[in-house]
């Protein structure tokens, strides 16, 4: 069984490693540093017509967390949402839904074991549009306001977020991870 999951386990880190280099091997894509430090990372795509997707990921994610700060960048996901130095409050969500965005289904996040990775897909044809994208991409970076009424609603989002994953399928993955896992700094946000 001990080898089982050992492989299970090399196979399953393997692939999240492939995952993520897979956008440096395609040769399509350009990479470049700007002066602040950031990498980016460009695609040229012509479907769909007049869209852009831009993406900001943080290299944070539980395996940075110590086990008093676990889910913390999955909770600092959800304020990205929620007010920053240039959208107060729904004001993100309100201007993003004005120019054809949808939260959920177009506009999100994620958070992983090692990334924070959020995803604007905006209209590429209009210049004030796409300099708002990229204003939006610099609050979530550096900009984020933790709103005392804001973080206290998330809160309950977050809880009930952690309940509806409470069935089978969640409670075995987790199982599998901590044994797969155990002894790493990979730990996951529930208990």
């Amino acid at each position: 069984m001990k080898k089982i999951l050992s492989s299970l386990s090399f196979m399953l880190l393997t692939l999240w490693t492939v995952q993520a280099q897979n956008i440096t091997l395609d040769p399509r894509v350009q990479k470049g540093k700007l002066p602040n430090g950031f990498t980016y990372y460009i695609q040229h795509n012509p479907k769909p017509a007049n869209k852009v997707e831009l993406r900001l990921v943080v290299n944070a994610g539980s395996v940075l967390e110590e086990d008093h700060e676990s889910g913390l960048a999955h909770f600092t996901e959800h304020m990205a949402f929620n007010g920053s130095e240039n959208f107060e409050k729904n004001e993100l969500v309100s201007y993003l839904q004005s120019v054809g965005v949808q939260f959920g289904g177009d506009l999100n996040a994620f958070t992983s074991f090692d990334e924070t990775v959020y995803m604007l897909p905006i209209p590429s044809d209009d210049p004030e549009i796409l300099e708002n994208g990229f204003l939006v991409l610099r609050d979530w970076a550096v900009g984020l306001s933790f709103d005392e009424e804001e973080v206290e609603n998330e809160k309950g989002i977050i809880e009930e977020e952690w309940r509806g994953s409470l069935g089978f399928s969640q409670r075995f993955s987790q199982t599998l991870i901590k044994t797969l896992l155990a002894g790493s700094a990979i730990r996951i946000a529930f208990p």
